[in-house]
């Protein structure tokens, strides 16, 4: 006999990679849940599926925005909203591939680090400012306390990466 189990779905959880908008909405088709929940759940979806370097960013600040203080074991700061915010603006901004290369994590003063895996090139991301350094063999470059917007810290993410 079975049980007629009812659950809710806040974020359902897909253990297969979606690669295309058409793989998402076959899939949410076989999903037990309302049309409206389904339009949501596609848009999420069909982002990560599209836009797999800034669906990856996003997370990691959801995952950043959570750090408490002292979150090192060495009393550094939480990660400041208005620097999450921050980042999410130059997200939204960008271009999917201008994140391909780009590794973000917490400072211990409540900063954000991007880090290219591609060059020697960092950004340090405060609340209204931002510093960047990029050596390579030919070249230096670097900036401290440039007035953040999120068109010149991408115009910089994209000249340095």
């Amino acid at each position: 006999m079975e049980d007629n189990v009812s659950i809710t779905v806040n974020e359902p959880v897909v253990a297969r990679p979606m690669t295309s908008a058409n793989d998402v909405m076959r899939y949410i088709h076989g999903i037990n849940i309302s049309r409206e929940d389904k339009m949501t759940v596609g848009r999420l979806l069909i982002f990560e599926a599209e836009n797999e370097y800034q669906a990856d960013v996003l997370k990691r600040l959801d995952h950043l925005a959570t750090l408490e203080n002292n979150w090192d074991g060495y009393g550094a700061s939480a990660v400041s909203p208005l620097v999450i915010d921050n980042l999410r603006s130059v997200v939204a901004a960008s271009h999917n591939a201008d994140w391909q290369y780009w590794i973000i994590s917490p400072e211990s003063n409540g900063a954000l680090c991007l880090q290219s895996s591609k060059k020697m090139s960092s950004i340090s991301l405060g609340d209204n400012e931002f510093s960047y350094y990029s050596c390579s063999p030919d070249k230096e470059v670097g900036e401290d306390h440039v007035p953040f917007t999120p068109m010149r810290l991408l115009g910089v993410m994209r000249k340095i990466a």
